[in-house]
């Protein structure tokens, strides 16, 4: 009577097993999501205090590559609106906006599903002087 106990509970865990992974995998996914979202939306934060302090697209752009750490900076999508060049002489009182766009890799990828995108997004008025 006990083997057949043991052999019912190892059948159970057989069952259960691939529930439990794919609930752990699903933890671990929305985790680095959210890791993702979280120094997107830091990152978006300093690069406008960046812009409405230097009026320099160059330096908000090393800002966003510091700022975002734990994912690659290299791999962020930066988009700077209005662009230097058309911002004017005197851009004080300009609403700068950055946006960027970061790829996160799907787990299972390699069956062909798409990464997902997060985006994070900041805006300030423009305070640097000439």
């Amino acid at each position: 009577m006990i083997g057949a106990e043991r052999g019912q509970a190892l059948v159970e865990f057989a069952l259960v097993l691939p529930v439990l992974l794919v609930v752990a995998l699903a933890i671990a996914e929305l985790s680095t999501i959210g890791v993702a979202r979280l120094a997107l939306e830091h990152a978006a934060a300093e690069g406008a205090r960046t812009a409405a302090l230097t009026n320099d697209d160059q330096l908000v752009r090393a800002s966003i590559s510091a700022a975002a750490a734990p994912l690659d900076g290299s791999q962020v999508d930066v988009v700077i609106d209005p662009p230097q060049s058309q911002r004017g002489s005197d851009p004080r009182g300009t609403l700068i906006h950055v946006r960027l766009r970061y790829a996160v890799a799907a787990p299972v990828s390699f069956i062909g599903l798409p990464g997902l995108v997060v985006r994070g997004e900041a805006a300030r008025l423009m305070e640097w002087t000439p």
